[in-house]
């Protein structure tokens, strides 16, 4: 009987890794077109957005942009959203570029080797979360929430990022001035559809294309506990054809 009941806590621990394993960490880059000490961060978020497991998104922020260079990504609720950050990392500070990894954790953006092992410290199958399964059927997304019993009473926000993957600008002024910098999974707008209590599975569904005015070719949908708090669940997933409005 002992056996039996380890070969199924075996089983059960398996399949909990499994789909810890299968849920992504969402890092955020805060970052500008106008920090020197910026680019390093910005060339590494390439390597993760390219990484299996990571969604990495980009926020630029306008802070630096009295030094002679307006960022054209840049949006100033990105720079509300880091300062709202602040309290509930563990540096309780604003900087760039900073990297929010999993809604929990902090560091140096250009600190390779620091970010990664935070990536892989939120993946680890004992932290909480949720499963997310995104679908598009014509021009509705899909977001399937499931809900597992240890997210009971959860207080949760989802948020909706509509992404542009990649993008090259050339700096013509300020600390950067002179440099080509690629940008990778640029946030253009970012908005909360939904709340989410933990107590049941929940569908969400939002229109795929939208005039935000700024192209995008990628739906990231996360879950984030208490608005600012740990990411619970995240998934993203291409837009079949490339909004084209004007790029930045």
């Amino acid at each position: 009987m002992r056996t039996l009941v380890l070969a199924a806590a075996a089983l059960w621990f398996a399949a909990t890794a499994a789909q810890a394993a299968d849920r992504p960490v969402v890092v955020e880059l805060f970052t500008s077109q106008g920090c020197s000490s910026c680019p390093p961060a910005d060339k590494f978020m390439e390597e993760l957005a390219a990484k299996p497991g990571v969604i990495a998104l980009t926020l630029p922020v306008d802070i630096w942009d009295y030094l002679g260079w307006r960022d054209s990504f840049a949006k100033h609720e990105y720079s509300l959203r880091q300062q709202a950050y602040a309290p509930h990392l563990p540096s309780r500070a604003v900087y760039t570029p900073q990297m929010v990894i999993g809604g929990s954790a902090d560091v140096v953006g250009s600190r390779r080797d620091d970010a990664l092992a935070l990536i892989e410290t939120v993946s680890a199958p004992t932290n909480p979360g949720a499963d997310l399964a995104l679908a598009i059927d014509g021009e509705t997304l899909t977001a399937d929430l499931t809900a597992p019993a240890a997210m009971a009473g959860t207080k949760a926000t989802v948020w909706l990022a509509r992404v542009l993957s990649r993008h090259e600008v050339a700096i013509g002024g300020g600390e950067n001035s002179g440099k080509t910098i690629v940008y990778s999974n640029i946030v253009r707008e970012l908005s909360a559809v939904g709340t989410w209590d933990g107590a049941a599975a929940a569908k969400f569904q939002v229109p795929v294309h939208a005039e935000i005015g700024e192209p995008y070719d990628r739906l990231v949908v996360f879950v984030q506990k208490d608005e600012l708090g740990p990411i619970l669940a995240a998934g993203m997933i291409a837009v079949p054809e490339v909004q084209a409005a004007g790029a930045p």
